[in-house]
């Protein structure tokens, strides 16, 4: 399929390094987008909106000072907002984000019309996470540019559908960018999913071992 202009040029691989709790930051974003790959980082791993603020100029001007270094453009980097109830500062969260008019933003656990039309007015793309077809149906609905089909295995928010499954579901009613996550860690499973369908593997515990991953050196 047809992916965003935003990152059609610009990817080495098609994959996206997943935002990871407590182990995505600055660091780890720009060495993904030097890798040529999508970096991103969950809004949550940022206590308070002031340090976002740092953390989102910090990747910003990393990433322009990467395309003034290679001479080519730079992968886009993505912010991963929480959009539950529950999230009592996800305004604010989403008021820097578009502050910052952030490239890519990746939702999870709701998908809201009006939060897609705000960073569509600066020009940014939303990628939503979809653990079955329903929740696909939905995000369809509320406008979204992506779609990321969470199959069995994968971190975070999981689902349990089989990739086969999820994949050949969400295809029957989307042809915009799809993306797969779920246990995959080699080239050979990214190109395993684009043969099923998807566009982009999405990927995270590859990254753990990463000497820019916030984790502690012994889960490493």
């Amino acid at each position: 399929m047809a992916l965003p202009a935003i990152l059609d040029k610009c990817l080495r691989l098609p994959v996206i390094a997943a935002p990871m709790f407590l182990a995505s930051g600055p660091e780890l974003v720009l060495a993904c987008c030097r890798a040529g790959i999508v970096g991103s980082f969950p809004v949550k791993n940022q206590r308070s909106i002031e340090g976002l603020d740092e953390w989102l100029t910090e990747i910003g001007e990393g990433c322009m000072a990467l395309e003034t270094e290679t001479g080519h453009p730079t992968p886009p980097f993505a912010a991963n907002l929480i959009v539950h109830r529950s999230n009592e500062s996800l305004e604010a969260e989403l008021d820097m984000v578009v502050r910052h008019k952030v490239p890519l933003v990746i939702t999870s656990l709701g998908a809201v019309p009006e939060l897609v039309g705000r960073v569509h007015d600066y020009g940014g793309l939303v990628f939503h996470d979809v653990i079955n077809l329903r929740h696909a149906q939905k995000a369809i609905e509320a406008g979204v540019d992506g779609l990321i089909a969470v199959a069995a295995g994968a971190g975070g928010h999981t689902g349990k559908a089989s990739p086969f499954a999820l994949v050949n579901e969400v295809r029957q009613v989307f042809d915009g960018a799809l993306l797969l996550s779920g246990t995959m860690a080699t080239g050979g499973d990214i190109a395993a999913a684009q043969v099923m369908g998807a566009d982009l593997a999405y990927m995270g515990t590859r990254f753990i071992g990463t000497a820019e991953c916030r984790s502690p050196e012994d889960h490493k």
